[in-house]
């Protein structure tokens, strides 16, 4: 009999897309990990989570470019709730630094609760929308981080579609702002949307530590 069951690595390994579906977008779309029709790999991603006990305190952070200037409206992470309680998640657009991220520039607010994640279809779409000047970005390069400042709390952000490798950047120390390692590993599943700039009808609705560090992710394994 084969039973599936989830272990933490320290280490990237791949396997293959799941397909999830799709939240109504605010406006155009400006760059996505996801498939062309928002699929994903649930079967594995990256641990964001607090310090608590068997915790990483691991923040992730993945890259993303602008051809031109735009006003983001949202960012859609693909995640889910892995274990303990299941706090919201901290989501910012930063400066690009010389290929690794610098200053916060705006700040994201999630919108609902994380599904809960599974070793088959991971979790799901997750909106985290954008407000104020800092949305409106030149074009050139940015990141995007994540962070789950609750100590009892364990997300897991799925990988992207076809797992595209990336570089992306992580810390172990519940940072925001680094300090920063390289991974060099898989993309994680995630949108960039643009703010609708159309003008609604009346009466509508608008809806990783420090030394060698072991980057902590999820993934799917089977056994005889």
């Amino acid at each position: 009999m084969t039973k599936t069951r989830s272990i933490v690595y320290a280490a990237c390994l791949i396997t293959a897309a799941a397909l999830t579906s799709r939240p109504a977008l605010a406006g155009p779309v400006l760059f996505s990990t996801l498939g062309p029709s928002n699929e994903f790999d649930g079967t594995i991603g990256y641990f964001i989570d607090g310090n608590g006990s068997g915790f990483f305190n691991q923040v992730i952070a993945d890259p993303f470019a602008l051809g031109a200037g735009a006003t983001v409206g949202d960012a859609v992470l693909a995640m889910g709730n892995f274990a303990g309680g299941n706090n919201a998640v901290n989501v910012y657009i930063e400066s690009d630094s010389g290929g690794s991220p610098g200053g916060i520039l705006a700040a994201l607010s999630q919108v609902g609760t994380i599904p809960a994640w599974d070793n088959v279809s991971g979790g799901g779409l997750v909106t985290f929308t954008c407000s104020g000047g800092g949305c409106t970005l030149g074009a050139g390069s940015y990141w995007l981080v994540a962070v789950e400042p609750d100590s009892g709390t364990e997300q897991v952000w799925d990988f992207a579609y076809l797992d595209a490798p990336t570089n992306d950047f992580f810390n172990q120390a519940g940072s925001a702002t680094g300090p920063w390692t390289s991974a060099s590993g898989t993309n994680n599943a995630y949108r960039i949307d643009a703010a609708d700039t159309a003008t609604p009808e009346p009466g509508s609705l608008i809806l990783l530590g420090t030394g060698l560090l072991g980057l902590g992710l999820v993934r799917r394994r089977r056994s005889s």
